[in-house]
């Protein structure tokens, strides 16, 4: 697609597709392949239903859905008549989930049935809200076939390009989450800048294993953008995600870097063909995993670092200029990136210190939230990191996870790499907790490799030598798995909850 295209709404660009190339499919799902006319008439359908209800600009629509072709369409329905998305993280207890739908005060919710009976939300609809049932009707809810039938009339309202698309909430990890406000333009320049750092083309079909309510956009904007296409994958199995990159012709994926772990684990016998990136972000991505998929694949995962304020990537490893030694990249086109002391001067390379972002893909704030944190339009992500002389980054630690103990700085992170090279075990967490000597000291919580025994004492012993001393954790404890947020990152406040001593 031409530079040009980058100016577009997300309705704009889809209409663009649908004018060039209608039967092209865009959606491919199930046994279903959605083109981009199939689209282009299904949103303007929800849209429809959407201004009969009532709903317009500044409205907001909950989407509380899984990887599901809905998702999309709920999404572009919702933004063509100007009303505001509202993802749901419908991994966290049910509570939680009516909590948060209720302080959003959505005018529609759309909800998967499996998800709605999971959570009990009927009394949604007892307070004024419509919900639209995806999957099995449900008595009292509006089916989605309804919802997205034919409409007449014009159903546009999209807002400007600088303005607001949709409430990209944050994955909570440090705190409650927020909503930053991200406009088409946000969208746009973060697609633009990942489509030249990958030399991504319109013949791509993209695998996204993001979950559906983190940085929902990126399932689709880099196939809407490009006239590519999407797979959607509810499942997370190995085998399944392998079999769909062959059968569905997937040639750029983005995931976790657990999800490349399994896919390196289960389906090394397998061949990928014909994927070609490989991107890993959301999490810190281990040396391993990166060489470990190069060995088994052929081609290396390229990690990347990327946050709701950036919407998306900003850091990237491609596939042309990358490293597999835990950097998480150079700045991507169209980002500014600097390593900053406290007092916002910028550091020497091999130093320590706070990334600060700038460019037209960084949001303006929270809305309401929350106060946004920044300094002379500078965005401060709060993670620490150190940059080489050829200005690849690595991940330290947040600013908020960083300990102190007896006076002396431990990024619990170091310690979690050298805890994760015993051949026992699986996955490391860290967190600080409370002792009468030394104010807080290191706890470090692990998961055993399938059929492992780990030895907390002998755990110990092998980091001697490869960590000082007070870097070592006092107490270690074994775990089946770790509480994880909806991103697949360890939720460390629940662990901290969880431990006998709280920090």
């Amino acid at each position: 697609m031409p530079a040009d295209a980058y100016g577009l709404t997300l309705n704009g660009a889809l209409e663009r597709n649908r004018a060039e190339h209608p039967t092209k499919p865009f959606i491919l799902a199930r046994d279903t392949a959605l083109t981009y006319a199939d689209v282009s008439r299904l949103v303007a359908g929800f849209a429809g239903f959407l201004q009969s209800s009532g709903v317009g600009p500044g409205d907001r629509v909950a989407m509380v859905l899984p990887r599901v072709p809905e998702l999309i369409l709920c999404f572009l329905g919702a933004v063509r008549v100007g009303a505001v998305p509202v993802p749901v993280n419908y991994t966290v207890s049910a509570e939680e989930v009516r909590r948060f739908v209720a302080a959003t005060s959505p005018a529609v919710t759309v909800v998967h049935e499996k998800l709605l009976r999971q959570h009990r939300l009927d009394p949604w609809e007892r307070h004024g809200t419509a919900t639209v049932v995806v999957g099995k009707e449900i008595e009292g809810c509006i089916p989605w076939r309804s919802a997205c039938a034919p409409s007449a009339g014009d159903q546009r309202g999209e807002s400007a390009f600088g303005e607001v698309a949709y409430l990209n909430y944050t994955t909570g990890s440090t705190g409650i989450p927020k909503g930053a406000v991200a406009t088409h333009a946000n969208i746009a320049w973060n697609t633009r800048s990942a489509v030249e750092a990958f030399g991504m083309t319109g013949s791509d079909v993209h695998l996204c294993m993001f979950a559906s309510f983190a940085h929902p956009h990126e399932l689709f904007a880099r196939a809407l953008y490009t006239g590519g296409a999407i797979a959607l994958l509810e499942e997370i199995s190995p085998r399944t995600i392998a079999r769909t990159i062959r059968e569905r012709g997937v040639t750029c994926m983005m995931g976790l870097a657990p999800m490349y772990d399994m896919l390196i684990a289960h389906c090394a016998d397998s061949r990928l063909a014909p994927l070609r990136v490989a991107e890993s972000g959301g999490m810190y991505t281990r040396p391993d995993t990166a060489k470990g998929f190069r060995r088994a694949f052929g081609l290396p995962v390229l990690s990347v670092w990327g946050s709701t304020e950036t919407t998306g990537i900003a850091l990237a490893n491609t596939p042309a200029a990358f490293r597999t030694d835990g950097s998480a990249g150079r700045a991507c086109p169209h980002y500014a990136v600097r390593v900053v002391d406290e007092d916002g001067r910028d550091v020497r390379d091999g130093e320590v210190g706070e990334m600060v972002f700038s460019g037209p893909g960084v949001v303006s704030g929270y809305g309401k939230d929350a106060p946004f944190p920044s300094a002379d339009g500078w965005y401060l992500s709060g993670d620490l990191a150190w940059r080489d002389a050829e200005g690849y980054h690595y991940f330290v630690e947040r600013k908020s996870g960083l300990l102190k103990i007896a006076g002396l700085k431990v990024y619990p992170l170091q310690v979690e790499i050298v805890l994760q090279t015993h051949p026992a075990v699986q996955e490391a967490a860290v967190i600080g907790v409370e002792d009468r000597l030394r104010g807080v000291v290191p706890k470090g919580f692990l998961i055993a490799k399938e059929g492992r025994r780990i030895d907390a004492e002998e755990v110990r012993h092998f980091c001697r030598g490869r960590l000082a001393e007070y870097m070592i954790p006092k107490d270690i404890e074994v775990v089946e798995d770790f509480p994880r947020i909806g991103s697949g990152k360890v939720d460390k406040r629940v662990l901290r909850g969880a431990s006998r001593q709280s920090l």
